[in-house]
């Protein structure tokens, strides 16, 4: 990805500013946490006073976000492995292979019960963070 380069009004002024070593490690902590590529445009953003939009990182849903991934992720070999059981169910002609699948799929619907009570838990956990303590 390239320079982004203002075509309306183009840069040509320098202006050279120095700072100390902490100062400067302040400031790109700033600019990491915010919608600023550079230092460089975060000082002009700062300087001609517009709005720098802040991104905050809550570690509380990180955590969540894993577990939803993970759920997703078993729910889908779950699926999975419901629709080739239910192939071979169909076709198959014998009466007890068919009960023998049925019974599979059944213990395959236990276990999505399962995962399902896990994501609502930890959706009411999401929903409980979200809320405003009042």
């Amino acid at each position: 990805m390239g320079r982004r380069y203002n075509k309306v009004e183009p840069l040509k002024h320098l202006i050279g500013v120095r700072v100390s070593e902490k100062f400067f490690i302040r400031l790109e902590e700033l600019r990491k946490n915010s919608n600023c590529l550079t230092l460089g445009e975060f000082a002009r953003m700062i300087l001609q006073r517009e709005e720098i939009i802040w991104y905050h990182k809550d570690a509380s849903s990180e955590t969540l976000a894993v577990e939803l991934t993970a759920i997703r992720k078993e729910l889908r070999s779950i699926g999975t492995n419901v629709n080739q059981v239910t192939r071979y169910f169909n076709s198959t002609s014998l009466p007890n292979k068919k009960i023998f699948e049925a019974l599979k799929i059944l213990d395959e619907y236990k276990k999505v019960q399962g995962k399902v009570d896990a994501l609502l838990t930890l959706l009411d956990k999401m929903h409980a963070s979200w809320l405003p303590k009042s």
